[in-house]
């Protein structure tokens, strides 16, 4: 600008909601004034997560980005409307171990006749609207998050609220010691069942059993005897009937079928994504963390942030399964989501195309050990290691240049293969002499 055009500038300024996520980022827009040549404002924009926020993201140019893609497979079910429910309505929190066995238990009191109440994506406001029943300030951000979805719910009014204890996930791996679910994530509703007074004062039915989740012959005679049996009232039909053995065990098959299902999508889009990304010449990254850091407000947008920077983003459950991980590593291998991020390490060390980067939650004792795991995996193979600690606060500085650090990183590798590459070969060092007696001349 000339002097004359930088004197005469009158800068506004407003604050706005971004639309372009869940997230709703709190903008400041601050407008210089319309550009002479292109006819557009000149805008600086801050308060954005992401390049959506700052109106430089092109949706159709868009890499994959699994997270979204696991987000709408894993929560989009439709429900039973009122008039189509044939028993009491229950309530889902979005939290915890729903982020791996939601679309089993929709499938399962849906084939009995339930309408599914879910409660509403995680905001501030969620944490906010829990925090005086947190028990701990320790715990993980995504435990305390779980107490405002309870609060959610009971503004929903479902008939009964429905949280499951289970102390094992699925066998994923037969190669792993064991398959434990996370101890915050096995027994927190507990947690939540006496820590939020609103849950007597209401008379809220709330049920949270211990299961056999893993086991689906014994997880048929369990629902039964802590829903039909111990809770005949929230079980009845419009009719006053109850289901039977057989009905239930009918929809614990169409459950686990569906979970299975699930879990296959999950994985096709992850053999996909990589496919697109060598027709494409794209680099991916593996974005791992457990299952409940696909919530936008626990991973505050570093997908988008990634996809931004031209990266295919995926899920680590979307190609655990390529990988086969060398036995024994160092650390016991007894929880499953643990297992599933080593398998996705593995794969990542395989392919020239696709690092990986964990999320850790803040208060996370277990995943003190999966990072020194992980980061061993990695840089055995030669890969650089990033792990993205996060918790509530959603200042997404330190990880962009994080992930900055990773890029230089990356393509100093690839500029130092390609040297290599270019560089002409050496002849090996012989290890034994060589007499050459002279002729008389030489041509």
């Amino acid at each position: 600008l000339s002097l004359e055009q930088i004197e005469a500038l009158a800068p506004t300024h407003k604050t706005v909601r971004c639309k372009g996520c869940s997230n709703s980022c709190l903008l400041t827009v601050n407008d210089f004034g319309k550009d002479e040549h292109t006819g557009k404002h000149r805008r600086f924009i801050t308060g954005n997560r992401c390049e959506k926020g700052a109106g430089t993201f092109d949706e159709a140019n868009a890499t994959p980005n699994l997270f979204t893609y696991k987000s709408h497979r894993l929560f989009d079910y439709e429900p039973l409307s009122a008039d189509e429910a044939t028993r009491p309505s229950v309530g889902m929190p979005r939290a915890l171990n729903m982020y791996e066995n939601y679309p089993f238990w929709f499938t399962f009191f849906t084939q009995l006749g339930h309408r599914v109440i879910l409660s509403d994506p995680s905001t501030k406001k969620t944490y906010e609207a829990g925090i005086e029943s947190m028990p701990s300030e320790s715990v993980c951000y995504p435990a305390k998050l779980s107490h405002g979805h309870v609060m959610n719910l009971l503004d929903k009014h479902p008939d009964f609220i429905w949280f499951p204890c289970s102390k094992w996930e699925r066998q994923e791996d037969e190669g792993a010691g064991n398959h434990f679910n996370c101890p915050i994530v096995a027994s927190y509703a507990e947690a939540l069942r006496l820590n939020i007074d609103e849950l007597r004062t209401t008379n809220m039915p709330f049920l949270n059993p211990w299961l056999p989740y893993d086991q689906k012959e014994h997880l048929k005679k369990r629902l039964y005897v802590e829903l039909v049996e111990e809770h005949p009232e929230l079980m009845r039909d419009q009719d006053g009937n109850l289901p039977t053995q057989a009905e239930i065990d009918a929809a614990v098959e169409a459950a686990w079928a569906e979970d299975e299902a699930f879990k296959r999508d999950i994985r096709a889009k992850g053999e996909e994504t990589l496919a697109w990304m060598e027709e494409t010449g794209t680099h991916g990254i593996v974005l791992a963390g457990r299952p409940y850091h696909n919530d936008p407000e626990i991973n505050h947008a570093i997908p988008e942030l990634l996809t931004s920077f031209g990266l295919a983003v995926l899920t680590e459950d979307s190609i655990a399964h390529l990988g086969t991980l060398e036995r024994p590593i160092r650390l016991v291998d007894q929880w499953m989501y643990h297992t599933r991020l080593y398998a996705a390490a593995k794969v990542a060390t395989e392919r020239e195309d696709l690092d990986l980067i964990q999320l850790n939650s803040f208060g996370c004792g277990l995943d003190a050990l999966t990072t020194d795991q992980v980061q061993e995996i990695l840089e055995a193979a030669g890969k650089v290691y990033t792990v993205l600690k996060i918790d509530e606060v959603s200042n997404l500085g330190a990880a962009r240049i994080r992930v900055r650090s990773l890029l230089a990183a990356l393509k100093n590798q690839a500029d130092e293969r390609a040297e290599e590459q270019m560089a002409p070969h050496a002849c090996p060092a012989a290890n034994f002499d060589i007499t050459i007696e002279a002729p008389e001349t030489f041509t």
